[in-house]
């Protein structure tokens, strides 16, 4: 029973990212306004199903079809049109439901957080996913191709939506300074603070240390001492 549970889970995740994948391609063509509305209050309705059945399911695949959909939408899309608006409106509501589910099911429960008072160079609290398979995040390049990357997900004072930072010698943010409430001090500080510490957390990424161990090379590194 619990099989035909998943397997239904699964099928209706598919059908989700098929259908909205194929109105986003659609709406970027400038498809017409009453097969626009058609799809999209189909996909409103699979939706409405489908996020209540997802609330205790990793809903990995959906939260990065959304995320694509806005930066397409973002990028390639004629805001002239006139259910432009329309699509904006119910890809954020998709977004705010998804991503609420998700980071509750992988951070709420698959985390290793990083607390201020335990590391001082780290302004706010750092949420890492410490899994091998951590999750990447969805980035929409100039010529519409999605690449994945690893990033660390920072506290941004919004309580929703941490600041996605990817982990290199050159740490950038995925989701745009605009949409982030930390100030540019502290953004220099998570961006110094990755910098320092890449290689401690790509080895905590890949399963080569536990979040005890992670947590203590990183007050080794930094300078804490251990009370």
């Amino acid at each position: 029973m619990a099989s035909n549970k998943t397997e239904s889970k699964d099928k209706l995740s598919r059908r989700f990212i098929y259908e909205l994948k194929k109105l986003t391609e659609d709406v970027i063509k400038g498809v017409a306004s009453e097969k626009y509305f058609l799809a999209a209050k189909s996909l409103r309705e699979l939706f409405d199903y489908f996020a209540i059945i997802e609330k205790f399911y990793r809903p990995l695949k959906c939260y990065w079809e959304i995320k694509i959909a806005l930066q397409k939408y973002a990028r390639f899309v004629d805001k002239k049109l006139p259910y432009a608006e329309d699509f904006k409106i119910m890809l954020i509501h998709f977004f705010v439901v998804i991503e609420q589910i998700y980071f509750y099911e992988e951070y709420g429960f698959f985390s290793t957080t990083v607390h201020p008072e335990s590391i001082p160079v780290v302004p706010v609290k750092c949420n890492c996913g410490c899994l091998p398979d951590w999750p990447l995040e969805p980035v929409v390049d100039r010529y519409g191709n999605v690449i994945f990357k690893k990033v660390l997900r920072f506290y941004n004072k919004n309580k929703i939506r941490p600041l996605c930072m990817t982990i290199s010698s050159k740490p950038e943010i995925l989701e745009g300074r605009k949409k982030c409430k930390l100030t540019d001090e502290q953004i220099e500080q998570l961006k110094n603070f990755v910098r320092k510490n890449k290689d401690i957390i790509r080895k905590h990424y890949k399963g080569d240390l536990s979040s005890n161990e992670f947590i203590d090379a990183l007050k080794k590194r930094n300078g804490v001492d251990k009370k």
